[in-house]
């Protein structure tokens, strides 16, 4: 079994550009160690639906360190440890883009994924960190508040441990490391940094939403723009509609978001910042109607 580990969860400005991280170390399941700090990104403007999501804004990480000025602060964590986040990819994202851009060596470690190993062990509606919680009765008071979420996957990965009866089997099938995510594509539409393991739950999360209709977006007109990864453009048009939204072609005062791909037009994306139409990317819409 594992007796150390760390869990961890960033909160994001904007894409990949992190404005907090939380830390908390794990020995048999019991908090050892745990760290916070609010990281000033250095871009210019806040997405709007993540500020609404955790409440951080600009004013917020002005005078706070960037990433690389907390790095020395927080290594011992990362490196030849084992690691655990929920929706490890989008958090392992955000480290990896955090460590290229400011050249920072990447350290070797182990990482499991809370969300994938829910999807494996559990049938429940959906593998939100919060209901996950709620089905082991582990207590959530603030969510979406990075110290807090990673102390609730820590405690969510150790009581997912204890159900696990072939441990050699169940770290082989869920685990990798920094230095060995596949960079292979498993479609044409796959990320190379994604696992065709992620990319497979994933596109079934992604399947369940396009059976299903809410009306999550009712009111909203959503313009489309750019190359998208785990959707096609066609699916996420569907996902707008089905939600209650509507599909605009293009940007206007009227406009309420704009879901973002690779390569979006320079000329849509100067448009809505100058009109203040949010700018979000294609995994904040998802999260958005999950």
């Amino acid at each position: 079994m594992i007796g150390r580990y760390t869990a961890f969860d960033f909160e994001t400005a904007s894409g990949k550009n992190p404005c907090s991280i939380g830390i908390v170390q794990f020995e048999n399941g019991k908090v050892i160690d745990s760290y916070y700090s609010l990281i000033n990104p250095e871009i210019e403007r806040f997405n709007p639906y993540t500020i609404r999501i955790h409440g951080i804004t600009e004013e917020d990480v002005i005078l706070q360190p960037n990433f690389k000025e907390i790095w020395g602060e927080i290594r011992h964590y990362f490196e030849n440890s084992t690691i655990v986040a929920h929706n490890s990819s989008f958090d392992m994202s955000v480290l990896i883009y955090s460590l290229n851009r400011y050249n920072i060596i990447k350290p070797e470690h182990t990482c499991f994924c809370t969300l994938r190993i829910s999807r494996q062990f559990l049938d429940l509606n959906d593998y939100k960190l919060t209901t996950v919680a709620h089905y082991y009765n582990i207590v959530q008071n603030n969510h979406h508040n990075a110290l807090e979420d990673a102390k609730i996957c820590g405690d969510l990965f150790y009581k997912l441990l204890q159900d696990v009866n072939d441990f050699e089997s169940f770290k082989k099938a869920n685990n990798y490391s920094l230095r060995s995510v596949q960079r292979k594509k498993v479609e044409k539409r796959i990320s190379n940094s994604e696992s065709a393991v992620d990319y497979y739950f994933e596109r079934k999360n992604i399947e369940k939403l396009l059976e299903s209709e809410s009306n999550t977006l009712i009111g909203n007109t959503i313009v489309v723009s750019g190359v998208f990864t785990k959707v096609t453009r066609d699916e996420l048009k569907k996902l707008i509609e089905d939600n209650g939204g509507k599909v605009s072609s293009a940007i206007s005062s009227k406009t309420n978001y704009v879901v973002a791909g690779d390569n979006m037009g320079p000329s849509k994306k100067t448009k809505a910042e100058s009109l203040g139409v949010a700018i979000i990317s294609e995994d904040d819409f998802l999260q958005m109607i999950s």
